[in-house]
């Protein structure tokens, strides 16, 4: 496997650290999906221990790369219908507030689970907003920001 845990881990410790205010959407009538995220490492999620979810339009969640929205839920197995993305495709992360009390706009804390949809070998699989699709994310505790 090409990518690492830790490559992976860099990368939206990056891209996320570069985020202290979410850019204004543009062309907000475009693009739509309703993602469900399982937590299934050892925290439970809640209020104050959300799970986070970034939206980038583009693949390379790295230092260069801004989320075009931010999102949280605060139940496990939870969904979040995310529409005007003003985009076509989109790559999506997650990530559990495993210490609490995150106000978002910024990267999760060290140490926090982690994960990016559709991670592979090649980079991540975008998703086609187009027909508003529901998207499943299961991450647990095995990729950690560092």
């Amino acid at each position: 496997m090409t990518i690492t845990r830790r490559a992976v881990a860099l990368h939206l410790t990056a891209a996320l650290f570069v985020t202290s205010s979410l850019a204004p959407l543009a062309a907000a009538d475009r693009g739509a999906l309703t993602v469900t995220v399982h937590y299934k490492g050892a925290g439970t999620v809640d209020a104050n221990h959300r799970i986070w979810i970034w939206v980038f339009d583009t693949p390379d969640i790295g230092p260069n790369a801004m989320p075009v929205r931010e999102e949280s839920l605060a139940a496990n197995g939870g969904s979040i219908a995310i529409e005007g993305l003003g985009e076509d495709r989109v790559w999506l992360a997650v990530g559990y507030d495993e210490r609490g009390g995150s106000a978002g706009n910024a990267p999760p804390a060290p140490g926090s689970p982690i994960g990016i949809h559709g991670m592979g070998a090649n980079g991540p699989t975008p998703v086609t907003t187009a027909d508003a699709p529901t998207v499943v994310v299961t991450f647990d505790d095995t990729i950690r920001m560092p």
